[in-house]
């Protein structure tokens, strides 16, 4: 996946450069949501939108709809006891942008599966993909994942049927909440740490400097090299603690701890 947001990568530099030479003031946060988007959208789904081009594509008019969802009774419900807004029908986001990702979902997954089937081409990398590999490499391992609990053998002994398993598959409703949740916890978090650590650069430009220069002795952009840029960990991990995405931590300390030499 990661040719995919190398690619989206190159694309938001590019839009970038114009303001780069001329000085003008840009709204970062905009370019930057963009820039989340195209990402969570062709890892998950393969899709190329270019929102920034296309701010009226349905992948982003429907995920706006999901992000723009006010608290309600039904939101509320599924957070809070899930089981009771099920029995109710409760609903915690637009029908409409829901139906769109589950007709998405189905058209992609059969269009994927036909074109493996009578294609020799490259396979997809994104998330879909690996959904639908995994139920290959189940099989090879002589699981069902097709089919959950299919009887497999009867012991002659206890007369026992043995049923085959299915490992690391989701169903396909758990498939479209999945692709869904990608936006949900992804985009807002995703978009808004990289405009803080963007904007603490633009005010601290010795750091901005460092951080280039560090860039530049990477010579290709994977994650076996990126974790070892260590002021680029630095640069992410500062912007975190300074505005983090997220307001709580759902953890408790059971025990005091002396940090350094604190």
């Amino acid at each position: 996946m990661l040719s995919h947001i190398e690619s989206i990568g190159d694309r938001f530099v590019h839009t970038l450069a114009p303001f780069a030479k001329t000085g003008e003031t840009v709204d970062i946060r905009k370019y930057v949501g963009a820039f989340a988007m195209d990402v969570i959208s062709a890892c998950a789904y393969g899709i190329n939108i270019s929102s920034i081009d296309n701010p009226n594509h349905p992948m982003v008019m429907n995920v706006k709809r999901i992000l723009s969802t006010d608290v309600s009774v039904g939101l509320m419900l599924s957070i809070i006891t899930p089981g009771l807004a099920r029995l109710l029908r409760a609903e915690p986001f637009d029908r409409k942008a829901l139906q769109y990702f589950d007709e998405l979902t189905e058209q992609i997954l059969t269009e994927r599966k036909k074109f493996n089937k009578y294609s020799k081409s490259a396979k997809q990398t994104d998330f879909i993909q690996l959904m639908i590999d995994s139920e290959k490499l189940d099989k090879d391992f002589g699981y069902d994942s097709i089919s959950d609990g299919e009887p497999e053998s009867e012991s002659k002994e206890t007369g026992i049927k043995s049923t085959k398993k299915s490992v690391g598959k989701l169903s396909y409703d758990e498939m479209v909440a999945q692709g869904i949740l990608f936006f949900i916890a992804g985009y807002d978090t995703t978009s808004a740490s990289i405009t803080h650590a963007i904007y603490y650069l633009s005010q601290h430009p010795k750091c901005q400097q460092k951080l280039y220069e560090e860039l530049k002795t990477c010579d290709e952009f994977t994650y076996e090299k990126l974790v070892h840029l260590k002021y680029l960990n630095a640069v992410i991990n500062e912007t975190l603690r300074m505005a983090p995405p997220f307001l709580r931590v759902f953890r408790d300390c059971v025990q005091d701890y002396t940090l350094g030499n604190t």
